[in-house]
């Protein structure tokens, strides 16, 4: 950058016997030289704090969620995802004494990424998962939760069964579970709800979705998607009004 700002004919080594004036100005430029480079190398910190919010789903904050049959249903599946992990666990250290057909597939699925690192890692599970289910015709069809080997063993679901899968497959490769989380959102386009898995890497939340293969950083899906509810280890929780988990529990509309 400095070199750049001294390509001026009267600083140029080529000048003969520069005068007093052109020494006054060949001082002053290296001082606007140095000036604008410090400047330069310390906007990225003074716009740090605008950015900070890259670490929160679509860069918002959430809420305590109020007490709904969505609550129930997760916590129903935290059970579930809990009894199935001794199962995955005696197939993945006894693979010839597992008779778990769901419980092999659920496996070879996790080995897609699980020595990979980073993006690479939630990239290769994301497309194993999508390939793993049938997608259902009828998104409103099928309004059960189901648990991973559940879901296999059927081999056919919607985003719901997806994103449990996701989550489940990402947290047995090695995702810490404060980095998982399953989000429900409104399809801005359609009105319509829907489930994706949200992922933590390199200090960015990721979203992965049944219907492609592409990781989307949240701060980005906002114009796309209405961020609704988040459901993780410790429960459901709400970006929305108190009253909005109510209302969507109540509706008929199933997500997918």
């Amino acid at each position: 950058m400095i070199s750049t700002l001294f390509r001026n004919d009267s600083c140029s080594k080529k000048a003969m016997a520069p005068s007093k004036s052109i020494k006054r100005s060949c001082y002053w430029l290296f001082v606007s030289a140095v000036i604008t480079t410090l400047g330069l190398a310390l906007s990225p910190v003074a716009a740090a704090p605008a950015q900070s919010n890259s670490d929160q789903l679509f860069g918002l904050t959430t809420g305590e969620a109020a007490e709904a049959p969505l609550s129930t249903v997760w916590s129903k599946m935290l059970r579930a995802l809990n009894d199935e992990r001794p199962i995955i666990a005696h197939c993945r250290t006894e693979p010839s004494a597992c008779f778990l057909p769901a419980a092999s597939k659920f496996l070879a699925l996790v080995q897609e990424g699980e020595y990979l690192q980073g993006r690479s890692k939630i990239a290769h599970i994301n497309r194993a998962a999508n390939a793993a289910l049938r997608s259902e015709n009828n998104a409103h069809e099928d309004g059960e939760w189901r648990a991973p080997l559940d879901a296999i063993a059927k081999g056919i679901g919607d985003c719901k069964h997806y994103a449990v899968l996701k989550y489940a497959a990402l947290a047995a490769a090695g995702i810490a579970l404060d980095a998982l989380k399953i989000v429900v959102v409104e399809v801005r386009s359609s009105h319509a709800l829907h489930a994706m898995v949200a992922v933590r890497s390199e200090g960015r939340w990721l979203l992965l979705d049944n219907r492609s293969a592409i990781l989307i950083e949240s701060t980005l899906a906002g114009a796309y998607y209405k961020p609704l509810y988040v459901l993780d280890q410790d429960g459901v929780a709400q970006f929305g009004p108190a009253d909005r988990l109510q209302i969507v529990a109540q509706s008929d509309k199933s997500t997918y």
